[in-house]
């Protein structure tokens, strides 16, 4: 009977454990959408609402609605064209993606940052660079 009642305490501590990494890096994959589909929309949905955005003209931090229209901005001016993602991962301070954006305008780096977990993880700081 204890070894039952242990083994569905377990049970449920691997379901609480992965069901909190899946939301965290579905966040993750829905910014990486966005940004495949050059969606600055579905991406700003992602942001926290203090963020760090650099783009190959401007490099500050920004409030949600500022890094949108900066972002929307970016979009109209270079037409995505694909996303190679490179790596992700986990760290302390939240997930983490790089990559490389194709647009009609060239290639560029991006780096994106995640903060918190769960439902509430964000984008903290996105960067997206010109390649050398």
């Amino acid at each position: 009977m204890k070894i039952q009642t242990l083994s569905w305490g377990f049970l449920w501590a691997v379901l609480f454990c992965c069901t909190v990494a899946a939301t965290r890096q579905d966040a993750l994959d829905a910014a990486i959408g966005a940004i495949k589909n050059g969606n600055a929309v579905q991406l700003s949905e992602r942001f926290d609402q203090k963020l760090t955005l650099t783009l190959p003209d401007q490099s500050a931090q920004l409030s949600k609605a500022q890094a949108q229209t900066a972002i929307t901005k970016f979009f109209e001016t270079n037409t995505v064209s694909g996303f190679e993602l490179k790596h992700r991962g986990q760290a302390p301070a939240g997930a983490f993606a790089m990559g490389t954006l194709q647009t009609d305008k060239g290639q560029f780096r991006v780096n994106i940052f995640m903060s918190g977990s769960g439902p509430k993880a964000g984008i903290r700081e996105l960067r997206i660079q010109t390649m050398d």
